[in-house]
C-alpha cells in the first residue's frame, strides 16, 4: 500500500465481500474434491482464484482499502490453498491424491509464516509484513499445482520444485521477520 493510500474505517467494502465469498467457496470446492468431482472442484477453485485478483483490483480502483481486508485477504488465500492440499492428499479414498509430504510442506510453511507474523506483531505491533518475490513465486506454484492435479496428476518433479520453492520462501520470510524484530 502506498503512503498516499488510506484505509477506510469500515469493514463493509465490496473487496471484503468478495474475499468473504472466496472463503465460502471453500465449502463446495471441498465437497466436490472429496467426492472425486474434480472438474467441478476445478471450476470452483478457478472462480475463487479469479476473485482474489478481482478484490485487489476493486480495492485499488475504488480506493476501498481496509485493515480487515489487508489481514483477511491473505488468510483467505491460505485457507483456500491449505484446504485444497489437505483435501486432495488426505480425503481421496481410492482416488489419485497429492503426496502427504507435499501437503505437510504447504500447510507447515503457511503455519510457520502465520506464527512468525504473530510473533512480529506481538513484539512490534506492526502488520506491515511484505510479500517477497520468493513468497509470490511459491504461491503461484502452489496455486498452479492444484488445478494441474485436478486435471491430471503432475509428475513428481513438480512436487520437488515446489518443495524447493517452499524452503526458499520460508527462509526469506524468516529473514524478513528477524529483521523486523531488530
Amino acid at each position: 500500500m502506498s503512503p498516499v493510500t488510506r484505509e477506510v474505517d469500515t469493514w463493509r467494502t465490496l473487496p471484503n465481500l468478495i474475499t468473504a465469498l472466496r472463503i465460502l467457496l471453500i465449502i463446495p470446492f471441498t465437497w466436490y474434491a472429496v467426492h472425486g468431482r474434480d472438474l467441478y472442484a476445478l471450476v470452483i477453485f478457478a472462480i475463487a482464484g479469479i476473485s482474489d485478483g478481482v478484490d485487489g483490483l476493486l480495492a485499488r480502483r475504488l480506493n476501498q482499502f481496509s485493515r480487515l481486508g489487508r489481514l483477511i485477504d491473505p488468510l483467505a488465500d491460505k485457507f483456500l490453498t491449505g484446504t485444497g492440499y489437505i483435501v486432495l492428499s488426505v480425503f481421496r479414498d481410492g482416488l489419485p491424491a497429492i503426496p502427504l509430504w507435499v501437503m505437510a510442506m504447504v500447510v507447515g510453511r503457511d503455519l510457520l509464516i502465520l506464527l512468525g507474523a504473530w510473533i512480529v506483531y506481538r513484539s512490534t505491533r506492526t502488520t506491515e509484513f511484505k510479500p517477497t518475490i520468493y513468497g509470490k513465486l511459491n504461491t503461484v506454484i502452489e496455486l498452479v499445482v492444484i488445478p494441474w492435479f485436478l486435471l491430471t496428476p503432475p509428475p513428481q518433479a513438480v512436487y520437488f520444485l515446489m518443495a524447493i520453492s517452499i524452503l526458499i520462501s520460508l527462509v526469506d520470510y524468516a529473514r524478513q521477520g528477524i529483521k523486523m524484530l531488530k
